[in-house]
């Protein structure tokens, strides 16, 4: 069973404060040119999106640089909504049986509810401290995910998690959709990035594969 993760872009689609506002228009449609085309104008970074070390560092790598192996892999969705603004490397420590064979760790936060509201972008979402994002770095990760908007606190302009991660080429993808996922623990997961040159950043579709419910169904046939 795949389940989709992804939010769809829209014109009123929650972004980062200070990011474009997306616009889809039509390049060509049925009764004029006999075709659909829609031109797209968007920011590497909108919506459910995977930010690339070169999104902050200066010789960090683009996502059309990295390999394809580098997108997949098993992962486990931490519910971290009762955990207050601070998750912490003692919590993950807490939680080493289900974080130990991941490729990539995804918070779940519960903002992901808050999808489309002014609530959304309230800055009061769950992050990893910079403990714990060492200690999730040292876990030789993929990726680390969150249901919110950033991976760091939107008021902290330094953006210290996400230097953390990016340094040793831990992608952050952020406004993911996990309530599907919540709690899940090694599945297949897949975050596969647009494809453009020199991206610092990209719109992405992610989905999970939930293989022990294919096995279930083929059982039942």
């Amino acid at each position: 069973m795949l389940i989709d993760m992804t939010h769809t872009i829209t014109q009123e689609i929650p972004i980062f404060p200070g990011t474009p506002v997306p616009a889809l228009a039509p390049a060509c449609t049925l009764t004029r040119d006999g075709f659909r085309e829609t031109l797209l104008t968007l920011s590497s970074h909108t919506g459910t999106h995977m930010d690339a070390p070169a999104h902050l560092l200066q010789d960090g790598r683009t996502l059309d640089d990295m390999p394809m192996s580098q997108f997949s892999g098993r992962a486990t969705v931490l519910d971290v909504s009762q955990e207050g603004p601070v998750i912490t490397e003692e919590f993950l420590r807490a939680n080493y049986e289900a974080i130990h064979c991941a490729d990539f760790i995804l918070f779940y936060t519960g903002w992901e509810g808050r999808w489309g509201t002014e609530g959304f972008l309230e800055d009061a979402f769950p992050v990893p401290d910079e403990a714990a994002a060492r200690y999730l770095v040292s876990r030789g990760l993929k990726g680390v995910g969150t249901d919110a908007i950033s991976i760091d606190r939107m008021s902290d302009s330094h953006l210290p998690i996400h230097h953390i991660l990016l340094k040793d080429s831990v992608v952050s993808i952020e406004n993911l959709c996990l309530k599907k996922v919540r709690g899940r623990k090694d599945f297949l997961f897949f975050a596969l990035p647009m494809k453009f040159e020199d991206a610092d950043g990209a719109p992405i579709r992610a989905f999970a594969e939930l293989r022990e419910a294919n096995e279930a169904e083929r059982r039942r046939r």
